[in-house]
């Protein structure tokens, strides 16, 4: 496994969980089945909604969000955190070899290159 397929993963659950929350605050007919308490995501919504809020607005940040958090927990695997004065997390394929540093940057770098961020 090439460290461009775990990007790609990271991408399309990114991509997936923008549309998924986007949509439960923006358009009152998504089921929110899979929510733990629906009565915030409607509260969001008629206030969404009444103050004119563009859905694509909202699934932007939902999308800054989500990015910063996996750079966030990739910069940690890569050793640039405190927890890295504990010890260090590697990522390995199956055959036992490590995916790369600087899994942030890379990730970072993937975006960019598969139109995801400008």
């Amino acid at each position: 496994m090439h460290e461009s397929d775990f990007f790609e993963d990271i991408a399309v659950s990114m991509d997936s969980w923008v549309k998924a929350a986007g949509d439960a605050l923006t358009k009152p007919e998504t089921d929110l089945v899979w929510v733990e308490e629906q009565e915030p995501y409607q509260n969001l919504q008629r206030a969404l909604a009444a103050a004119g809020v563009d859905g694509d607005d909202v699934k932007k940040v939902f999308a800054e969000c989500l990015r910063g958090f996996a750079v966030s927990i990739l910069t940690s695997i890569d050793g640039g955190t405190a927890l890295a004065e504990k010890g260090r997390v590697h990522l390995v394929d199956e055959d036992g070899n490590n995916l790369g540093e600087s899994l942030h940057d890379g990730f970072v770098g993937y975006l960019l290159e598969s139109g995801r961020l400008r």
